[in-house]
């Protein structure tokens, strides 16, 4: 206990830095991360075919007010890796090669919360990865191929808003789609690759393919499992993303369509063949306030554990003047339970943040949740969650 309340002062005392500190067009011209910048070496990484990264993310979150009990927990995450231009390098053009790593630590108070949303994006798989480990190829003509390590996550599914959310109701991806089972996803890579194809800056098409297999959730084997076994399954994922300009306004849609074929036994139904089509749309309604929506949908209900997943959220940036860089965003999650999770029925999550970018490279976002129906059942009270992520890009 002594630890959150350590953390949960240093976060609120960085927040409260965050809004003394007035934003000026000066301070945001540059984009210097927090150790690159410190140690001098931004202008010799510009030009060297290596390009390190590194983000540190971490969660403090606290239940408390319904659900099963009262709770508060820690979760940090550190992604970490670098790209090599084999252009630069060696003279292949349009190549690139990415290896990257995760550490992910601490827990959620999800089994307090009693939801089938994690309350703290961060918790999965807590340990040490390796993650990517891929080649990608670019051609002039728009196409681009990746294959190696990887996940559909990287590529499917997602948009950058959906990154701002503390609960995974919408982080990262549309999340039925992962409830399934046969999606992969950060931070378990496995052999996969994708084409893309992107003749302008308003269509795109891309095709992926992965593996999926019975140890792909399997934290303990550090993402070194290289195996492909005979009963593997795979996973294609079809998408289609339209980003036009409407009345002088962004704007983005994607739909898509994920076809699993794995063994009855593993998808857990009656059949080897699994079907989930999804959807996503945004407009930027008046400048810089963005408006969301998404959709997932399957009939198989022997095999989804929420078949409907629908979520409307705004985004917002700048929306006090003195803070251009900040973010503000609401969100609103239902998630309908399949007929064969007896005696559930719907999941709501809604939350709202707002995002304080205290340099350029670091933010603290204080959040609340409101859970109803966690687990769906309605024998588990609403839960209020209070919480705060904060992070830092190093290089």
């Amino acid at each position: 206990m002594k630890k959150n309340k350590l953390i949960w002062l240093c976060v609120l005392f960085a927040a409260r830095m965050g809004v003394a500190q007035e934003s000026t067009p000066q301070q945001w011209t540059a984009y210097d991360p927090f150790l690159a910048d410190a140690l001098g070496v931004s202008e010799t990484l510009a030009e060297s075919p290596f390009t390190p990264f590194a983000y540190y993310n971490f969660i403090v979150a606290d239940n408390v007010s319904g659900g099963i009990e009262e709770d508060n927990a820690f979760a940090g995450d550190l992604y970490f890796g670098t790209t090599l231009d084999l252009e630069k390098k060696w003279g292949w053009e349009g190549v690139v090669f990415k290896i990257s790593g995760i550490e992910r630590h601490g827990r959620s108070i999800d089994a307090a919360v009693g939801s089938q949303y994690s309350t703290m994006q961060l918790v999965g798989g807590q340990n040490i990865f390796l993650y990517e480990f891929n080649l990608e190829k670019s051609y002039e003509n728009g196409v681009a191929v990746k294959l190696g390590r990887t996940t559909a996550t990287d590529d499917f599914v997602g948009s950058p808003l959906y990154s701002y959310s503390l609960n995974n109701a919408v982080n990262g991806q549309i999340r039925a789609v992962l409830f399934d089972g046969v999606m992969t996803s950060y931070p378990f890579a496995v052999w996969g690759g994708r084409f893309k194809y992107q003749p302008n800056t308003e269509h795109k098409l891309q095709v992926g393919v992965y593996q999926l297999t019975d140890e792909m959730w399997d934290r303990t084997n550090n993402g070194l499992d290289f195996s492909i076994d005979g009963d593997d399954g795979v996973s294609l994922f079809t998408q289609y993303d339209w980003t036009p300009v409407i009345a002088e306004r962004s704007a983005r849609f994607y739909i898509g369509m994920n076809n699993a074929f794995w063994d009855k036994e593993n998808l857990g139904g009656d059949s080897d063949h699994f079907v989930r089509f999804y959807g996503h749309a945004e407009i930027e309604a008046v400048k810089n306030m963005w408006l969301f929506t998404t959709l997932a949908y399957t009939d198989q209900e022997d095999v989804a554990i929420i078949p409907l997943q629908s979520t409307v959220g705004i985004h917002s940036k700048g929306l006090f003047a003195s803070r251009p860089e900040d973010r503000t965003v609401l969100f609103a999650t239902w998630g309908e339970f399949s007929e064969e999770e007896e005696g559930k029925s719907s999941e709501v999550v809604y939350e709202a943040g707002h995002r304080l970018q205290i340099t350029p490279s670091v933010y603290a976002q204080p959040s609340i949740q409101y859970i109803q129906r966690p687990g769906g059942t309605g024998d588990i009270d609403d839960a209020v969650v209070l919480g705060i992520q904060a992070g830092v890009t190093l290089f």
